[in-house]
């Protein structure tokens, strides 16, 4: 009888705890009816307590558990009754406090809602709509400038860091060339004979904008040998102190001597003066350079003032070129001489050297028939435009109109080729100085071969002849194209542009133009090489004739006559 009484006062006591709380939970839902949410919230913490009643209960009815103390109900109710006193004044805060929102802020918001009408808040929202708009046209301009300033400080710095790094190789270079050179002034040191170079390029190997970036006119041989004198200065001297320049529309040569043990600094410096002066890097500018020494130097100027290695085998043209350069290199500064004019540098190596290749290359045209046909670029062009006339123009090369730009040496000598051809070509030559271009036309060889349908024009009339003409044969000494495609665009008849100068007097995007058939002094190989195949046969002849003088002059330079000397013992 024990048990069963104590479990059934359990329970009894616990049921009295679930009764309590639902009425206070009741009272509590009445004090707060009209506030729905936190009456919600009320109600499913009374449910929490009579599952939580219900679950005890189930307890009680699975396990066999002790009797409580006496006073346990009573101190359940209490416990109860604190915590609903805690929550009721909560609740009555938070709907005071939306009684007064509402009756607050929020009303005079509202009121002030429904005074507006629909078109103002639509400007309204217009005007802000504005603003943002403007606010984000600022921003990107801000930031486009902030970018501009960027990058054109970007580019300044970029700039100063090229300018700082052709500084450094420039010095580097130089620095290098005084190292291998070695000038020790030692009291012993065993001076031998002055050996000859030669580093250039020419049509063989490198294309017209190669060479045109090291062309030098023939009045400013002087200025740059000196330069290049200079270049190789060494605190114990010069690594070259003799130079000569000879740079025509198809080569360019630097003939110059060092003493014969400072033979590689020599050639070093030289090409470190070309890569300074071209722009070019070393990967660029050495695949197109050749450099020969000693006997090889002397053998290659031979063959090149006697016709052998032009562009048109055993021309003349040639010849009187390196009679120039010869003279150039002697050359000797007069007084009352403008201030732009400088001695040659030539010394007495080089220059003897350059006398005997004009005697060779005489030697060679008369004893051989190496100069039979047509012997000059000039005429090659007369013969290619020849050849081309009915392909391009539809027209017999008798019947053309052909305009000549410039009054210069190459100018006399497309004239002589003209009238060797037809005397009675049509002929305007076209000049700033029409003194210089009737010049030619009046000139003795000239006058004797035709020219009595030629004429003279300014440069300021020379589109409109280009308009007028066939065929245009560009030989002036100007470093830019004076002719470029948007000056032969539009043309209603095909036109040949012939640019025989060195750097282009015709740009570039002339060939793109339609009815315009332009062609370079490399073009001219074809016509160059059907002359080349005659003339083989005294290729062999002139070569022997050469490889004799060239002995010779060996001879002479390791004379005492020629600067050799030898140490004591």
């Amino acid at each position: 009888a024990g048990p069963p009484a104590t479990v059934s006062a359990g329970v009894g006591g616990y049921n009295q705890a679930a009764v309590a709380a639902c009425l206070c939970g009741f009272v509590a839902s009445l004090a707060a009816r009209r506030s729905s949410a936190r009456r919600l919230n009320l109600r499913s913490s009374v449910s929490s307590l009579r599952v939580a009643t219900l679950d005890i209960r189930a307890e009680s009815e699975s396990e066999e558990l002790e009797a409580p103390l006496p006073g346990l109900a009573r101190r359940t109710m209490d416990d109860v009754e604190v915590s609903i006193s805690e929550v009721v004044p909560k609740i009555s805060a938070l709907k005071n406090q939306a009684e007064l929102l509402r009756s607050g802020e929020l009303k005079e918001v509202l009121a002030a809602m429904k005074e507006l009408r629909k078109d103002e808040l639509r400007g309204v929202f217009s005007e802000v709509d504005q603003l943002l708009c403007a606010l984000v046209d600022a921003i990107d301009g801000l930031r486009d400038s902030a970018l501009t300033i960027r990058k054109s400080e970007l580019r300044q710095h970029f700039e100063q860091m090229d300018r700082d790094a052709k500084t450094w190789v420039n010095q580097a270079e130089r620095a290098a060339v005084s190292s291998i050179s070695d000038f020790a002034a030692e009291k012993n040191n065993v001076e031998t004979m002055m050996e000859v170079h030669v580093v250039g390029l020419s049509h063989h190997r490198a294309t017209v904008d190669v060479r045109e970036k090291l062309a030098v006119p023939e009045v400013d041989w002087n200025r740059y040998a000196e330069e290049l004198v200079e270049y190789s200065r060494t605190e114990h001297g010069y690594v070259v102190p003799e130079v000569a320049v000879l740079s025509t529309c198809n080569r360019f040569e630097l003939y110059f001597s060092s003493p014969e043990l400072k033979r590689v600094a020599a050639v070093e410096c030289v090409h470190a003066f070309l890569r300074h002066k071209s722009g070019l890097s070393s990967e660029k500018l050495d695949n197109y350079l050749f450099t020969h020494s000693g006997e090889g130097a002397t053998n290659h100027l031979f063959e090149v003032s006697s016709g052998l290695d032009s562009l048109v085998l055993g021309e003349a043209q040639i010849l009187a070129q390196v009679k120039a350069c010869h003279e150039r290199c002697i050359e000797k500064v007069e007084e009352g001489s403008p201030a732009d004019t400088y001695d040659g540098s030539g010394g007495k190596i080089v220059s003897k050297m350059l006398n005997a290749a004009i005697r060779m290359g005489k030697t060679v045209r008369t004893k051989t028939k190496i100069g039979k046909g047509s012997v000059s670029v000039s005429s090659a062009a007369v013969e290619l435009m020849m050849a081309k006339s009915m392909c391009d123009l539809r027209k017999v090369s008798t019947n053309l109109n052909i305009c000549i730009l410039g009054a210069g040496k190459m100018s006399r000598l497309l004239l002589l080729a003209l009238f060797s051809k037809n005397p009675d070509a049509n002929v305007t030559v076209v000049n700033r100085n029409l003194a210089n271009a009737q010049a030619i036309l009046d000139d003795d060889m000239v006058g004797g071969r035709g020219g009595k349908n030629a004429s003279v024009a300014p440069m300021s009339d020379m589109m409109d002849i280009v308009a007028k003409s066939d065929v245009v044969f560009a030989a002036t000494s100007s470093k830019d194209p004076v002719l470029t495609a948007k000056d032969v665009e539009g043309r209603h008849k095909p036109v040949m542009l012939m640019d025989i100068s060195v750097p282009r007097n015709i740009g570039y995007d002339c060939a793109d133009v339609e009815k315009v058939f332009s062609y370079s002094v490399d073009d001219l190989k074809k016509v160059v090489e059907a002359n080349a195949a005659k003339r083989q046969t005294e290729v062999v002849k002139a070569k022997k004739l050469i490889t004799g003088e060239v002995q010779k002059f060996k001879l002479w330079q390791g004379s005492p006559g020629g600067g050799a000397s030898f140490a004591g013992p």
